[in-house]
């Protein structure tokens, strides 16, 4: 049964909305903008009208797959079951293992472990995107508070928020060095 919650969140989230909903608007986002698949490159493509619908389904699919792992067997189950639905995420299986960069999926995990360190993570975000800076930079100001405030909150799962700052600080690392490529 176990096994089968691990297969199961990982094909939950290799799901990748934003590619299936750039392509009902008529637009290959991986070959706009970054070429990724998450949120900012589709809001900044297409709008917020594709953006918010991708933001929410792989929010979606980290807070399922932790929920799923949280009723079957608690914390630990919970986050091993969300950071699987995360790689699904970042390594889908239908897109050649290039997918997102796993900010939104990750932030759907948070919230199901630690709901205000998750609204707390995101207020950073929206405050430091307002504020002019980069949505790579706005995601890892609110890893950083998850990171910091995993082991306060949960000092027997301090391991958790060094993994959380772990995943974003690889998948954000080109967009980090100004080298992320623009697909026009």
């Amino acid at each position: 049964m176990i096994t089968a919650g691990y297969i199961g969140a990982y094909l939950i989230g290799s799901i990748p909305f934003g590619k299936l909903f750039c392509w009902l608007g008529g637009v290959d986002i991986q070959r706009r903008g970054s070429g990724n698949i998450g949120f900012a490159n589709v809001q900044r493509i297409m709008g917020w009208c594709y953006g918010v619908p991708t933001l929410t389904c792989d929010i979606a699919k980290g807070a399922s797959a932790t929920y799923a792992g949280l009723v079957f067997g608690g914390p630990m189950l919970a986050f091993l079951f969300g950071l699987v639905a995360l790689m699904g995420h970042v390594f889908p299986v239908w897109l050649r293992f290039r997918g997102g960069k796993g900010i939104a999926t990750g932030l759907g995990m948070i919230a199901v472990l630690m709901p205000i360190l998750a609204a707390v993570a995101a207020i950073v975000y929206v405050i430091l995107l307002r504020a002019g800076r980069s949505s790579s930079v706005a995601s890892l100001a609110g890893v950083a508070v998850i990171t910091v405030g995993l082991p306060v909150l949960m000092p027997e799962y301090w391991w958790m928020g060094v993994v959380c700052l772990m995943i974003p600080l690889v998948t954000l690392r080109d967009n980090l060095r100004g080298t992320v490529p623009n697909h026009g």
